[in-house]
């Protein structure tokens, strides 16, 4: 797949680097880190229907009964991985919007990052994200699950 590299600076260590991310004008396609790993994995979000199955789910919890559309937006970017994904090979969940590690000090906290100028392209192999424990659960589960990550966000 065809990643542009972008221009990290770590908020924790002042490192500056370079890493892979979806092309900024790729609308509904993500690539997730995971919490603490940083393995990635590609999730296209009009293909994968998973991300709107999951959509529905925290709208209809009454949790977010009355919240506005862009706080909405923000939690089921934040907690989808969490939700409906299979962990990395560690068990660590994924995020969408996570930064990538660090090379020097490991850190997934940014200063800041910016295009390259001229923009930078590279090739890289990555997996597709996978819902094995998500698509086992029954639609009463599915619920259970959800209500469960809110309350631990909430």
């Amino acid at each position: 797949m065809k990643l542009q590299l972008i221009k990290f600076k770590c908020a924790k260590c002042d490192g500056e680097f370079k890493a892979p991310e979806i092309v900024f004008d790729s609308y509904g396609e993500f690539l997730l880190r995971s919490v603490g790993n940083a393995e990635e994995a590609y999730l296209d979000a009009f293909q994968d229907k998973t991300y709107e199955e999951v959509d529905r789910l925290l709208k209809a919890n009454p949790r977010m009964i009355g919240k506005k559309s862009n706080l909405l937006a923000d939690i089921l970017r934040k907690n989808y991985g969490a939700i409906a994904c299979d962990p990395d090979s560690a068990g660590n969940p994924f995020q969408i919007g996570i930064f990538p590690k660090c090379p020097f000090c490991n850190s997934q906290e940014m200063e800041y990052w910016e295009e390259t100028e001229p923009p930078q392209f590279v090739e890289k192999v990555v997996p597709v994200v996978t819902h094995t424990r998500w698509s086992a659960l029954s639609d009463a589960e599915k619920r259970v699950k959800v209500d469960e990550v809110l309350s631990s966000i909430a």
